[in-house]
C-alpha cells in the first residue's frame, strides 16, 4: 500500500518537468527577422525590417562602421565604407617625384598606397597625410582610396540605383585617388559624370577617406 501511494504523488512532477524542458523559447512570427522554426513557446524577441537595419545584413547604403557601406566582399560581412562627408580639398603631393609603391589601383590596394606616399612625400598637408590623421566615431584607420575603390564609391553611393540618388553626399566635382600615374600626376575620378583622368599633383583635389571593416 505505502509504495502504491508513493507513485501517485511524484508522477505529476515528472510529467511537469518534462513539459518545461522540451518548450523551446523563441520568435513564433515567419515575418520577423529572427524567426524561429524549431521555437515552441514565443518570448517577444522578434525583430523587423526597419530604417539603417536590414535583419543584420550588410548592404550598400548602410550606415554603420563610421561610415557608408559602399563595397561588400564576397563574405557578405566585410567590405568598405566611406566618410560621411569630405575630408576637404589638397594636393596630392610631391610633385616631381615618383612613388612607384603607390601605383595599386585596384580594391584592396588604397591603404597600402596611403602608407606609401606618406613614407616618401615628406609634404604636409597633403591628401594621403590627412587621410592617415582623420578620426571619426573612434576610427582612425581611414586611408585614401585607389582609383578602383573611388569607382566602386561612385557607381554605388554616388550615382545610386536608377534615380542616381547621392546617398554619400557628394560635390560634382573631382576626387584624388591613392593611385599614382607617374612622377608628375596621379588619378582622379570625376564626381559629376564617373570620369577617371590623371592630373598634376600640383591641382587641389577633393577627398573622400574611406575605412575596411
Amino acid at each position: 500500500m505505502k509504495n502504491f501511494i508513493y507513485i501517485l504523488l511524484i508522477a505529476p512532477l515528472f510529467i511537469i518537468s518534462s513539459c518545461e524542458e522540451e518548450a523551446i523559447h523563441g520568435c513564433l512570427d515567419s515575418q520577423a527577422c529572427n524567426y524561429n522554426p524549431e521555437a515552441t513557446l514565443d518570448n517577444n524577441s522578434c525583430e523587423y525590417v526597419s530604417e539603417g537595419y536590414d535583419c543584420g545584413q550588410i548592404y550598400i547604403g548602410l550606415k554603420t562602421e563610421g561610415g557608408i557601406v559602399f563595397y561588400v566582399d564576397e563574405t557578405g560581412q566585410h567590405g568598405l565604407v566611406a566618410a560621411m562627408v569630405d575630408l576637404g580639398q589638397f594636393d596630392w603631393g610631391c610633385y616631381g617625384t615618383e612613388l612607384s609603391e603607390a601605383g595599386g589601383m585596384v580594391i584592396g590596394t588604397g591603404y597600402q598606397n596611403t602608407l606609401d606616399i606618406v613614407a616618401g612625400c615628406s609634404e604636409t598637408p597633403i591628401a594621403a597625410s590627412e587621410a592617415l590623421a582623420y578620426e571619426y566615431e573612434g576610427y582612425s584607420d581611414w586611408y585614401l582610396p585607389s582609383l578602383d575603390e573611388l569607382v566602386e564609391m561612385y557607381a554605388t553611393i554616388r550615382n545610386f540605383g536608377l534615380q542616381g540618388n547621392n546617398i554619400g553626399g557628394f560635390e560634382s566635382s573631382w576626387y584624388w585617388s591613392s593611385s599614382e600615374y607617374d612622377n608628375d600626376s596621379a588619378w582622379y575620378v570625376n564626381f559629376s559624370n564617373g570620369d577617371t583622368n590623371a592630373i598634376s599633383k600640383l591641382n587641389t583635389g577633393r577627398v573622400r577617406v574611406i575605412r575596411a571593416f
